[in-house]
């Protein structure tokens, strides 16, 4: 690395700092705790105010949940970080639990009463992800064992036995739904990837045999039924038996992803999906114990075809998504991609030493730091335009949550010093 390219990243890692911790951290710990109730509230305009929706999410309490272990355990600080999570797990225990069929139900009323009592599996693998995290920081054994115990629930109700991986959508007596009206049992990418996240966590916290396979084979699942081999790139959607199908908008939905009415084609992939799968697989495979040049099959033709096809040169940022062996689709620049895009291509850098990687990370980093970030009040945008337009300017909604911006932020970081520490 030259003297100027280290200069540079020396600059950006004092300037990053500096954010996280006087506007990202503090915008939060002022605003996330709901305070008549308790849990989480994360539903703020862009002057911060709360919006009109009081509703919790189980994917908000779960995350935040997460997200303020996460950067406390690698050592930010978030001020009554300890206070705060713990009234947070109080009110998810006690509000979203269904004590008589079991598993959490997906959306409370502001006062806890129940108001969406399906069994989403995407908000089950975060309660694992962030309550394994939590006991990591904490070393709580109530909130380690209710990791496992859920994880236990879904190898005996959500698990498919016939073809493999996780089934999805399912009524609160653990029925399975179909996706919508006219698409059957589904499985996906996004869910499966944060099931290997959430098993990651486990396994570090428990060193549990059957926690370590779950994981490898959630892995193993991963590259051979939902990676396109020749490119690298991610499917985003299946049948029950691992035939790809058309990105469909679900009856329950967790976000605010733009639907064509007959679903996305598929061979479509997502360019921040596919970044934020090699950082969290590497990251598994450190857990592993897995060296991680024995990975560099996997995860270079993801940083080839991200960097080649993802990244914006004439604005800046990282594009929603494009063909597999074409052209960007969608132009636009939300602000997750953005987060996951960095860390990946700092992790690029680490496995590979090639500066066009930390090229693509200074790109993102400016357009993120010039156009995404509403700095009066230090919460990124939700989506702008290709040139940096605003098309959505909230802070947060119960499904975008300071999950992906505070982690991001808080990796960007530490990979920054290992890479100036090399």
């Amino acid at each position: 690395m030259s003297a100027d390219v280290k200069n540079k990243l020396t600059n950006y890692l004092s300037t990053t700092k500096n954010y996280l911790d006087e506007k990202l951290i503090p915008f939060w710990a002022e605003r996330a705790v709901e305070p008549i109730y308790g849990g989480f509230q994360t539903n703020y305009d862009r002057n911060g105010n709360r919006t009109d929706v009081t509703e919790k999410s189980f994917l908000s309490q779960c995350r935040s949940i997460f997200t303020i272990s996460h950067a406390m355990r690698l050592g930010f600080d978030w001020p009554n970080g300890k206070e705060t999570l713990q009234q947070g797990i109080d009110f998810l225990l006690k509000h979203f639990r269904d004590e008589e069929y079991d598993g959490y139900y997906w959306i409370v009323e502001e006062d806890g009463k129940p108001k969406d009592v399906n069994k989403i599996i995407y908000g089950h693998s975060f309660f694992i992800y962030g309550f394994s995290e939590y006991a990591l920081l904490t070393g709580d054994k109530k909130a380690k064992n209710e990791a496992i115990r859920i994880f236990d629930l879904l190898q005996e109700k959500v698990a498919d036995k016939k073809d493999e991986g996780y089934f999805e959508h399912f009524d609160r007596y653990f029925n399975i739904k179909k996706a919508r009206g006219d698409i059957g049992a589904h499985k996906s990418l996004d869910v499966h990837m944060h099931l290997m996240e959430a098993f990651t966590t486990l396994y570090e916290l428990t060193q549990e045999e059957s926690h370590k396979k779950a994981l490898i084979d959630v892995i193993n699942l991963i590259f051979d039924k939902m990676v396109d081999p020749e490119t690298g790139t991610g499917i985003s959607m299946f049948t029950s038996d691992w035939k790809p199908i058309a990105n469909v908008e679900l009856d329950t939905v967790w976000g605010r992803d733009r639907f064509d009415e007959n679903g996305k084609a598929t061979d479509i992939t997502s360019y921040g999906h596919n970044i934020e799968l090699t950082w969290l697989y590497l990251h598994a495979q450190d857990v592993l114990n897995i060296p991680r040049e024995k990975s560099l099959h996997r995860v270079a033709p993801v940083y080839e075809h991200t960097y080649k096809n993802g990244v914006d040169w004439k604005y800046g940022g990282l594009y929603v998504e494009g063909y597999r062996n074409g052209p960007p689709t969608e132009k636009t620049k939300e602000f997750w991609q953005q987060a996951e895009a960095m860390v990946g291509f700092l992790d690029a850098y680490l496995m590979t030493k090639n500066e066009k990687y930390l090229d693509a990370f200074f790109n993102i980093h400016d357009f993120v730091f010039n156009k995404m970030i509403n700095w009066e009040q230090g919460e990124w945008f939700a989506l702008l335009d290709e040139k940096g337009n605003l098309i959505w300017d909230y802070m947060g909604t119960s499904w975008k949550v300071f999950y992906h911006t505070v982690r991001g932020t808080c990796q960007i970081i530490k990979k920054m010093e290992s890479i100036l520490q090399s």
